[in-house]
C-alpha cells in the first residue's frame, strides 16, 4: 500500500459574517445540522471529535489545531478506514466568508473521489443553515 498522501480541497462563499460561520464548525448543535447526525467536538488542540452518520458510520479524532475565528484541524478516522486530517479555514471578504475545507488522506484507489464527494452535499447544507440563522 501506498503511503502518499491524497489532498481534497473545497471553498465556498458564505453571505454570512466570519464569526457566524465559526459558530457553525465549532458549536456540537449547529454541525449536528451539517457535518453528520451527531457531532461531538471539544474545539481545543488535543480536543475530542465524534461523528455519527445515519448510515451508521462513525469517525473518531482529535483536534490538532485552534487559531480562534480563523482555522481549525482535526484528524478523524472512519471505522475500518484509514486516517485523514481536516483544516477549515475561514477568511473574510467583501462577499461574506470564504471557508475553504482541505482533507488530506492516505492513499487508497478511491480515496479523492470519495473525499472530494462528501464535501460538496455537506458544504451546501451548511449554506442552507446559515441562511437560516441570517433569517432568524
Amino acid at each position: 500500500m501506498s503511503t502518499l498522501a491524497q489532498t481534497v480541497e473545497r471553498a465556498i462563499l458564505l453571505d454570512a459574517e466570519p464569526r457566524e460561520v465559526w459558530e457553525a464548525i465549532t458549536d456540537e448543535a449547529l454541525l449536528s445540522e451539517w457535518l453528520a447526525d451527531r457531532v461531538e467536538l471539544e474545539p481545543r488542540q488535543g480536543g475530542g471529535v465524534r461523528c455519527r452518520y445515519a448510515d451508521g458510520e462513525e469517525r473518531r479524532g482529535e483536534v490538532e489545531l485552534v487559531e480562534e475565528a480563523e482555522r481549525l484541524a482535526f484528524h478523524w478516522r472512519r471505522q475500518g478506514g484509514g486516517p485523514s486530517r481536516v483544516e477549515f479555514i475561514v477568511d473574510a471578504v467583501a462577499e461574506g466568508t470564504r471557508l475553504r475545507v482541505i482533507e488530506t488522506g492516505l492513499a487508497e484507489p478511491t480515496a479523492p473521489t470519495t473525499l472530494a464527494a462528501g464535501w460538496g452535499p455537506r458544504l451546501s447544507s451548511l449554506r442552507l443553515l446559515l441562511g437560516r440563522l441570517v433569517l432568524a
